[in-house]
């Protein structure tokens, strides 16, 4: 028997707009995040795009974005793999905080994870990481789909963050949190 699945769009308000990412969202992304102040100087599209090719991301498989009914971007999450360990890295944006987008891209994020994890022996998989701006409603959403904070070294966090185009001095203000693969939705 075929697992029950819950569409992480059900989470969503009516008229929102969930879909993998493609490279000219760059420019809406970096705004989104800039608004969310997640570096103390500006982000600039080109490097987000450098970062995804540095990567190798798969924008329509490794990342989603929601959109609200104006298609304005209020959402964002990322997947890749580094070293063996599944990471998540996302934001909403600040004035649309609480109406369930937040909930539609982790729970997305963890069948990501799940996915890439098919092919890994059980006895090999390590726990998702997924990191976040360090925000009251994020801690909540966390603890709320059984995820638990982590204290990462620091050397770990530009990996945990996919931070790669910042430079190695920025200082750098995350909550980590890490969750079982067998408690995966």
């Amino acid at each position: 028997m075929a697992p029950l699945h819950h569409s992480p769009t059900s989470y969503l308000p009516s008229g929102y707009i969930f879909r993998g990412a493609m490279f000219n969202d760059a420019a809406s992304i970096v705004y989104m995040l800039n608004q969310r102040k997640f570096t103390p100087t500006t982000l600039q599209a080109d490097g987000l795009r450098q970062e995804w090719l540095t990567r190798r991301f798969n924008l329509a498989l490794d990342m989603r974005l929601v959109f609200d009914p104006r298609e304005v971007l209020v959402g964002y999450l990322q997947f890749w793999i580094d070293e063996h360990r599944p990471l998540l890295w996302g934001c909403v944006h600040p004035a649309f905080e609480g109406r369930g987008i937040g909930s539609a891209l982790l729970r997305w994020g963890e069948a990501r994870v799940c996915l890439a994890m098919d092919s890994v022996p059980a006895s090999l998989r390590i726990a998702p990481h997924f990191s976040t701006l360090p925000v009251q409603r994020a801690h909540e959403l966390c603890e709320h789909l059984g995820w638990r904070q982590i204290r990462p070294r620091r050397a770990e966090i530009k990996k945990v963050t996919g931070a790669l185009h910042l430079p190695e001095t920025a200082d750098l203000q995350y909550d980590v949190y890490e969750k079982a693969v067998d408690q995966l939705n």
